[in-house]
């Protein structure tokens, strides 16, 4: 999957469409670049906000290692005013990320991100990327 893939587009709408209270959804890569988004989401918005969904899962990966038992993040919440951000692992090296309104039941969110998850984890991958010596070592 690149930074530009629209394929599973849909199947973000179709999250979108599945609660209400949804306004954005998001898959973005662990270094934070947008990798799909839904419609209603401009390109500057989802670059903002699949950087602002990386710096709080790395933020999720330090608390784990110092106070937890290491094993990496889970979900992470954050509640603002007007609404809250959700974010949660989506296959290697990937998140996904959902913007609510005040008005979005979060288990009810939480619970259709995780189904997500498992139908398209397996194509939600980011690998690292290289720099180009790395990449020219390795051939």
């Amino acid at each position: 999957m690149t930074t530009t893939d629209s394929s599973l587009d849909w199947m973000l709408e179709n999250l979108r469409g599945r609660a209400a209270g949804i306004h954005h959804v998001l898959v973005l890569s662990r270094d934070g670049l947008k990798m799909c988004h839904t419609r209603d989401l401009d390109v500057d918005r989802a670059d903002q906000l699949a950087a602002i969904a990386a710096g709080i899962q790395s933020l999720s990966l330090s608390a784990s290692a110092e106070f937890g038992d290491a094993s990496g993040a889970g979900q992470a919440m954050l509640e603002y005013g007007g609404g809250l951000l959700l974010i949660v692992g989506a296959g290697k090296g990937a998140h996904l990320a959902v913007v609510t309104g005040t008005e979005a039941d979060v288990g009810v969110v939480a619970r259709h991100m995780n189904e997500l998850v498992e139908q398209i984890g397996h194509h939600l991958t980011a690998p690292p990327r290289r720099r180009h010596h790395e990449a020219d070592a390795t051939r």
